[in-house]
């Protein structure tokens, strides 16, 4: 790609890069590779495999060239681009919040099947560490009158998240709050608590990726403990926040936490837990109206 003389068509540049990554590790080189090349040439991944021939200009081969040497370096796709997918929603993307992943998009499913008969009604939802707002904003999304506080620990986070509730311009039915979750009070109780917060343990730190560990913010992924801090104190306070009909969703790290979970909301006499896309152990659903009487 430093040869200024070469015409570099799509074709070859796409071959070329994928091959450059998957030299250096990279399991995912191709989708990485699609997501940059769309970018950089303003189009669609139909539209690039459409014109396949197509030469690039000096400057969009500049800018790819840019994004292909960041990507070497373990810098999320996302985070180069300044966006991501999620649940069939376009986010602004960078280092102040995690990157929404496939998993957590079963979260939402699964939330919004639960809930589906009261998609109309004006339900209040809380949405605990919210990041750059993907679960909330999908939820507003598919759901016309609910009301949204999305609670996030992180000013940085809340910045992002505010310029993707303007984008979708979802300003006056999401309401950011900055706060941290052990000193929250709310003033009202909720038909929905959703949550994907950081459960990787202390011990685990080593063995992430490194374009998780050095890009993405540990806040948002470890507890500093066993990865399971937030759980104990959801485990205490979802009784007082949720209505006497509420549900919660909650994310987490696999089935070698699933034991534990079920220990820790031992009280909720039909918690269940359900698989993702990869049928792992992801997310424990949770529903007031079964809390077995003291």
């Amino acid at each position: 790609m430093t040869d200024k003389a070469k015409i570099w068509r799509v074709s070859e540049i796409l071959k070329f890069s994928v091959n450059y990554l998957q030299e250096r590790g990279f399991d995912d080189a191709r989708s990485a590779v699609e997501w940059m090349l769309t970018d950089a040439l303003k189009c669609s991944r139909m539209k690039l495999y459409l014109d396949f021939e197509r030469p690039l200009t000096e400057n969009e081969r500049a800018l790819f060239r840019r994004y292909l040497l960041d990507c070497a370096q373990h810098r999320p796709v996302q985070h180069i681009i300044g966006k991501s997918e999620f649940y069939g929603i376009s986010l602004i993307s960078d280092a102040s919040a995690l990157i929404p992943r496939p998993e957590t998009e079963r979260l939402v499913e699964l939330a919004l099947e639960k809930i589906a008969s009261r998609r109309t009604e004006a339900l209040q939802i809380l949405d605990i560490g919210t990041g750059s707002g993907a679960i909330a904003i999908a939820l507003a999304s598919h759901l016309p009158s609910a009301k949204i506080d999305a609670l996030d620990i992180s000013p940085k986070a809340l910045e992002l998240l505010q310029k993707n509730l303007r984008y979708h311009n979802l300003e006056k039915r999401i309401n950011a709050i900055e706060a941290d979750c052990f000193q929250f009070q709310p003033a009202k109780r909720y038909d929905l608590i959703i949550s994907n917060p950081p459960y990787i343990a202390a011990s685990e730190w080593q063995s992430l990726e490194p374009r998780v560990s050095y890009y993405e913010p540990r806040l948002a992924l470890t507890d500093e403990g066993d990865g399971l801090t937030f759980y104990r104190h959801f485990a205490e306070k979802f009784p007082q926040w949720l209505k006497d009909d509420g549900i919660a969703f909650l994310e987490y790290g696999g089935a070698h936490q699933s034991n534990a979970l079920k220990q820790l909301f031992g009280e909720w006499q039909t918690a269940r837990i359900h698989k993702d896309y990869q049928h792992d152990d992801r997310v424990l659903e949770l529903a007031a109206f079964n809390l077995r009487a003291n």
